[in-house]
């Protein structure tokens, strides 16, 4: 479908239809006549310069995450790990590889360079955290929260606990059941909890193919319940999925912060509460440690807090103004690009309010992360550059880096893979590849791992979650080919139907690992014994990777016959 825009004509088509975006830029001026983002009827989007009246109110105080006592320590490590980087760079760079290896010695010093500069782009944004002072409730706040709800594929138990714990949260608020399939014990489990039922299964308009009112999505519900109800009933508006269970005072946290007019979001940290039930689970949960920690409050310093779908609040004369929750994957990650072209702000606050599941086994955590790349990247590949025009040079960067940073580990496995196949079949190493090579990259990484453990103490919950994150390392070792495919999903706009994501172990006998790390051992082995057939030498190193590699592929595909538990 081709969009004519101010910025030209451009034919948007993902892997599922998605919406229409013609950029306009209008200023929200008091006589303006359109009122929201979305057109009435449509899914297009006008991309609002708000003018915020000149009138006296609160605004959200931020303060910095780093003390005083912080900086002697920082200072020092940056020092170190910048010796550490030079020295090791000192000795890369002392071998004429250029000359006898030169295709080589290129790809391996454009991997070394680009790990060292995410690793670094992460240390030095430690300094940019910031975090929100606390706030004062407004009173008479008209607050609706929600929760969806996909009868069959999600455990009744499982919406049972997490309505309890809606109901029972501090400020007085309406809670809410969006039901897809209008199911009589659903009904009766919100008659029995005291909150309110909602299913749009016989209302035809609110239940299309594609689009903001998409039959069988998150957004489409939603966006239903904010046509006939959110919209018209409530000031602030809190979504949760169904697996994540709030805290007593999760609505008195962030319901302060929208005392300030400007604010049109807020978004609080994830956790998983089951990531001991699983090595996946618990990969699951290293991964994200960083990221709602350290990676966010640098973020939100910058005014780029990125909202999550787990749960969020908004104001609802902003969402009103974004037309409801995108019509996309990635609703979340949009509505915040959205916002913030907008001009409305959000706020970040690194706190545990509320706990959810993350799949516990391997078709669970891998059609997921599958799911999340190929939003993401059809995003920042496809919409972003037309998007983020409004936005500064920082927040651009961030949302550029978080693109990148979803797909440079598993191009740095793959780049690995193929470079060391080519070692073997050729018997051609570089001078780097080497003892002492070894020894001086060794060294590096104690260095940079001191640094991470640094880092570390940023964590939301550091007793918890400090440590050799190795059960997350396994977990990029097993997705990288995952990834990659949904790259070329969305680089070739292929079709993938949406799948709900199982927080429970599903007990198929499908082996969603076998396939791509059977191929990948069959390509070291085949280099290998080319290699040695050759009648070159090869390298005891070379030899070393071969069968670290071979082994890692070999021993994933054996964990797909362990047994993984329920949830």
């Amino acid at each position: 479908m081709a969009c004519h825009t101010k910025y030209g004509s451009a034919t948007l088509a993902t892997h599922r239809p998605i919406l229409c975006l013609p950029i306009k830029i209008c200023d929200r001026r008091p006589d303006n006549s359109a009122r929201y983002g979305r057109e009435a009827g449509s899914g297009n989007y006008r991309i609002m310069r708000r003018i915020v009246p000149n009138v006296s109110h609160k605004t959200v105080l931020t303060e910095k995450v780093f003390r005083w006592w912080d900086f002697p320590l920082f200072m020092a490590l940056t020092g170190l790990s910048a010796s550490g980087i030079l020295y090791f760079f000192s000795y890369w760079f002392s071998h004429k590889d250029w000359n006898q290896s030169p295709f080589i010695f290129s790809i391996l010093t454009l991997m070394v360079f680009v790990i060292l500069l995410n690793n670094q782009g992460r240390w030095f944004l430690l300094l940019c955290m910031r975090r929100p002072r606390p706030m004062a409730v407004p009173p008479g706040l008209r607050v609706g929260v929600a929760t969806t709800f996909v009868p069959g594929p999600e455990p009744l138990q499982m919406l049972e606990q997490t309505v309890k714990a809606l109901v029972a949260m501090d400020y007085p608020h309406d809670t809410w059941v969006l039901d897809e399939g209008d199911d009589e014990q659903v009904k009766a489990l919100c008659r029995r909890l005291g909150a309110n039922h909602f299913s749009r299964k016989s209302v035809p308009h609110h239940r299309t193919e594609s689009g903001m009112f998409q039959s069988d999505s998150k957004h489409g519900n939603y966006n239903a319940w904010f046509d006939e109800i959110g919209f018209n009933q409530y000031d602030i508006i809190t979504a949760f999925d169904p697996d994540h269970v709030p805290d007593a005072d999760f609505l008195s946290n962030v319901l302060g912060y929208f005392a300030d007019p400007q604010v049109g979001y807020v978004q609080a940290a994830q956790h998983y509460y089951n990531y001991r039930a699983s090595f996946i689970a618990r990969g699951a949960a290293e991964e994200s440690y960083a990221f709602y920690s350290s990676d966010q409050m640098a973020s939100y310093s910058i005014g780029y807090p990125i909202l999550i779908g787990c749960h969020n609040t908004h104001r609802v004369t902003a969402l009103k103004e974004m037309g409801g929750f995108p019509a996309h994957d990635a609703e979340d990650l949009l509505l915040t690009v959205l916002y913030r072209a907008a001009g409305w702000k959000g706020v970040y606050l690194p706190q545990i309010l509320a706990s959810g599941l993350t799949p516990v086994d391997w078709s669970g955590y891998l059609g997921l992360q599958r799911r999340w790349a190929r939003s993401v990247l059809d995003i920042k590949l496809r919409l972003y550059p037309k998007l983020s025009r409004n936005l500064s040079f920082k927040a651009r960067t961030i949302g550029f880096l978080h693109g990148v940073n979803y797909l440079y580990r598993s191009l740095i496995i793959f780049s690995s893979v193929l470079l060391v196949a080519f070692m073997l079949a050729t018997a051609n190493t570089p001078h780097v590849f080497s003892y002492f090579g070894v020894q001086k990259l060794a060294i590096l990484f104690a260095i940079l791992q001191l640094c991470a453990f640094y880092r570390q103490r940023f964590y939301l919950n550091p007793r918890n979650e400090w440590g050799l994150h190795w059960r997350g390392a396994i977990l990029q070792f097993a997705k990288w080919p995952y990834l990659l495919l949904a790259l070329y999903e969305v680089l070739v706009s292929r079709h993938v139907p949406y799948v709900l994501t199982p927080k429970v172990s599903t007990k198929s006998r499908h082996k969603v690992l076998f396939w791509p790390h059977v191929i990948v051992a069959t390509v070291i082995c085949a280099a290998w014994t080319l290699g040695m057939l050759s009648g070159q030498t090869l390298h005891p190193l070379l030899h070393l990777c071969a069968a670290t590699i071979v082994t890692g592929s070999l021993a994933l595909i054996f964990t797909e016959h362990l047994h993984f538990p329920d949830a």
